[in-house]
């Protein structure tokens, strides 16, 4: 019989349209242009073009001339498994890479135009001036190009040719699997060579007689779920094995099988059924199940879609961490998700997340649902280093660990006991890499018996550790925007904005339960002088210096901003007028005191203090700043150098 393969396209084999779609979401997710060519050069989809091709390099001759040359270079170094790269003289970069199925290329997918870094504007207004571009819109239309490091691409490309050869290697099973029933019912053959016939096939197939009792199951059916024939006897036993959740057989198997009977006895088209199966090893497997009838015989198919199931489980997966991370979603609840997913695919599984600390030597529990309290306790803050287990040498070389046997491995030797008593037989880490190759932590799988990974579970955790480095990241950039939008760039204390929202915050609550509150402004003397003495350059230094001054001497719960150019605020929780004075005082000599480092004169500066203490009713933060800027203004009046106390607002 001529291979089925051989003999049809890609289009023949997926759907091209909602395969299309799924490329255009991967467009508005990540502003990179792809396409997917068929082997005998039919445009099976394009998505996006950058205006710097559309409209610049696509038009001009010399230009296309030279794109046309990059494309066939691109063609040129494909190879299957490889993700191949070529860098036209217009300076933009296209990916390619081949569908293969069975050793034959059914179609090429296309990632780009790209950058992989910052362009070099000056290359590109040259080429402007040498083709007769628009230079202020070409320059634009360069801006405009995604900038994707290598790897991603690289990454990305591997995603999305899987998802495409996946799906054409799951098409080619259904229209085998399609062909192969139609010959069965026009076969006249014998029994025995019905059998030899299914027992090559790589779907799982049985039969069974119209009274449920199951005559006949093949190679694959064994090898898909475990089960030999004596285990299964009739359909109802079959039943209760694959299915054991009782409300499942009651609200989906019952009646799908009711559909099956109806269908046999109207000659129609039974209904599918997708749904886990559970495995004589008690593992799952997601598959579609199919009946047809040859004489009298129940055929039953079953298609196994696990790998592709668990890539759209993954995908939303994905999805739904990428909707929490938009949503700022805290950073615990996101790497729960991430361990609660990975646990859902292995059941034997007991997934870990530790994270490096900000100097980098230390690891803390970051998400761990399975592992006993008393082991994730003992492990928060461990000192990372080569030989620390699987976590601590991962996070230290920055590599994968993999540890089969914990208690015969010499990483493990200092924490053999500890695994012992939390049940742990083996640990495989794989480092959280940032996207600029910084370690973040480390996520890690544990089971409970020495075990050794296969390949699907290396992708798992590589595809765990990647969601997790994409919300910790995206969490360190929220804190550094938050830090840069309410700190002051120079002396980094808060900016008025947030003295003002923690001010009135703290009112709000002395609002609620009372208690003294007292604020504090203060200014730098003859600060214009200092700067035009010594230069701005040393007049920051003083700014610095006396916000060092303030942190030394204010108590963690009181707060302080810098809310003009040498004007400071600093409210006092619990304190009274008079303690209040007190602390400016201290700050005042000490401020009297203050030197910087300095080569030849050393400028002296002093500070004048105005303080005010808010009475029992609701004060808003304004009229206490008002109330300290007047007394700070008679301070100025006094001689400077002082402290004067406002009349307590009641």
């Amino acid at each position: 019989m001529t291979d089925i393969g051989h003999n049809h396209k890609f289009s023949d084999l997926v759907d091209i349209v909602a395969f299309e779609r799924l490329m255009e979401s991967l467009y508005k997710a990540t502003g990179i242009p792809n396409g997917l060519v068929a082997e005998d050069g039919e445009l099976l989809s394009q998505i996006g073009w950058t205006n710097a091709c559309a409209l610049f390099h696509r038009v001009n001759a010399q230009t296309n001339q030279q794109c046309q040359e990059s494309n066939i270079e691109l063609m040129q170094s494909l190879h299957e498994g490889e993700v191949a790269c070529a860098k036209c003289k217009n300076g933009l970069i296209d990916y390619a890479t081949p569908v293969v199925i069975e050793g034959r290329r059914l179609a090429t997918l296309f990632l780009g135009q790209v950058l992989s870094e910052t362009p070099d504007m000056d290359f590109f207004r040259q080429r402007a001036v040498e083709v007769g571009y628009d230079e202020a819109e070409y320059i634009d239309a360069i801006r405009a190009v995604p900038i994707v490091a290598k790897e991603q691409m690289e990454a990305l490309m591997d995603c999305m040719v899987g998802m495409a050869q996946m799906l054409a290697a799951s098409g080619l099973a259904r229209l085998r699997e399609s062909i192969m029933e139609h010959n069965l019912n026009k076969s006249t053959e014998k029994r025995v060579q019905l059998e030899d016939l299914l027992d090559s096939s790589p779907i799982g197939i049985g039969w069974s007689t119209l009274d449920g009792k199951i005559e006949y199951i093949n190679h694959q059916f064994t090898k898909l779920f475990g089960y030999v024939l004596e285990d299964i006897p009739t359909i109802d036993t079959w039943y209760l094995k694959a299915y054991p959740d009782a409300n499942y057989r009651e609200s989906i198997l019952i009646p799908w099988y009711k559909s099956v009977i109806t269908a046999y006895e109207n000659g129609t088209t039974p209904p599918e059924l997708e749904g886990n199966i559970t495995c004589k090893d008690g593992s799952e497997r997601h598959i579609v199940v199919r009946v047809s009838w040859v004489g009298d015989k129940r055929l039953v198919s079953f298609s196994d879609m696990t790998a592709h199931w668990q890539s759209e489980r993954r995908n939303r997966a994905h999805d739904e961490m990428l909707e929490m991370v938009a949503k700022g979603s805290p950073l615990s609840e996101i790497l729960h998700t991430i361990v609660h997913t990975i646990e859902s695919e292995d059941t034997d599984a007991l997934c870990s997340i530790l994270l490096l600390d900000e100097e980098g030597k230390h690891l803390h529990s970051g998400a761990a649902l399975s592992l006993p309290e008393f082991y994730n306790e003992a492990i928060d803050g461990v000192a990372i280093g080569m030989g620390v287990g699987s976590c601590g040498t991962a996070a230290f070389i920055g590599k994968r660990v993999i540890v089969e046997d914990i208690m015969s491995h010499e990483y493990w030797k200092p924490y053999a006991p500890l695994a012992a008593q939390a049940g742990l037989g083996s640990c495989w880490s794989e480092p959280i890499i940032s996207s600029e190759g910084k370690v973040l932590g480390t996520f890690a799988i544990y089971h409970k018996k020495p075990t050794t990974p296969e390949e699907s579970d290396i992708e798992r955790i590589k595809f765990a550790a990647n969601l997790a480095a994409i919300a910790i990241e995206n969490r360190n950039a929220r804190s550094e925007l938050e830090h840069r939008a309410y700190s002051d760039y120079l002396t980094g204390l808060g900016n008025r904005r947030y003295f003002i929202e923690q001010a009135e915050e703290e009112l709000s609550r002395r609002h609620r339960y009372g208690g003294e509150l007292s604020l504090i402004m203060f200014d730098i003397d003859y600060f214009k002088k200092i700067n035009d003495t010594y230069g701005h350059s040393v007049g920051d230094l003083v700014l610095q210096k006396i916000a060092d001054i303030c942190r030394t001497i204010l108590r963690e719960i009181d707060i302080i901003g810098r809310i003009g150019g040498e004007e400071f605020a600093i409210l006092l929780p619990q304190t009274d007028a008079e303690e209040a004075h007190h602390v400016a005082e201290r700050l005042r000599i000490a401020i009297s005191e203050g030197q910087i480092k300095l080569e030849g004169a050393q400028p002296k500066f002093t500070a004048s203090f105005g303080v005010v203490a808010a009475g029992g009713g609701f004060t808003e933060i304004d009229a206490l700043l008002n109330q300290a800027d007047t007394a700070l203004y008679e301070a100025k009046e006094s001689g400077r150098n002082r402290v004067c106390i406002a009349k307590k607002i009641q």
